[in-house]
């Protein structure tokens, strides 16, 4: 119950951070057209466990539009209720909201696939934001709402790889 509340609050924030920021287009200090693959830590509903593994990657595939294929995993594989997730979202990327133009929020939607149980196909909304720590590493976190059955809500917070 904690960690829903907990991930109840990280999606309200990422929602309230969202509406806060303006749609008009901006000049842009650094792109948003960078590519990542990276790891970290998924939280919340996840099996019969709230932490886990999670692999994000972000692909560019227009301007400010990004794929970002991930798994998240509480790796209990053996067990009936080991729950591993994938999530294919695409999303907007907005511009940088700092004056170094490092920090970048995103908004998207796209399907999730889970394994747990008989298994589960449907809708996903994301958001989440992007920080570029250096040219080659960026550190990120996510919060993905999962649409089916039991909708559940979880996140990741993790390190990339640019390309």
């Amino acid at each position: 119950m904690k960690t829903r509340s907990i991930a109840a609050l990280a999606l309200g924030l990422t929602a309230a951070s969202m509406a806060a920021l303006p749609l008009t287009a901006q000049a842009q200090e650094r792109p948003t057209d960078f590519n990542y693959v990276g790891a970290g830590v998924s939280i919340g509903e996840l099996g019969n466990s709230d932490f886990g593994l999670s692999v994000n990657s972000k692909i560019t595939v227009a301007d400010q539009v990004s794929v970002r294929p991930g798994v998240m995993s509480n790796l209990n594989f053996s067990e009936p209720n080991g729950e591993t997730v994938f999530l294919l979202p695409v999303t907007y990327d907005f511009n940088p909201i700092t004056n170094n133009g490092r920090l970048m929020p995103f908004v998207g939607a796209g399907v999730s696939v889970s394994t747990e149980g008989a298994g589960a196909v449907g809708p996903l909304v994301t958001g989440g934001m992007d920080y570029r720590i250096t040219d080659r590493v960026v550190a990120n976190g996510t919060v993905n709402w999962s649409i089916y059955g039991n909708s559940q809500v979880n996140g990741t917070i993790g390190l990339g790889y640019t390309f």
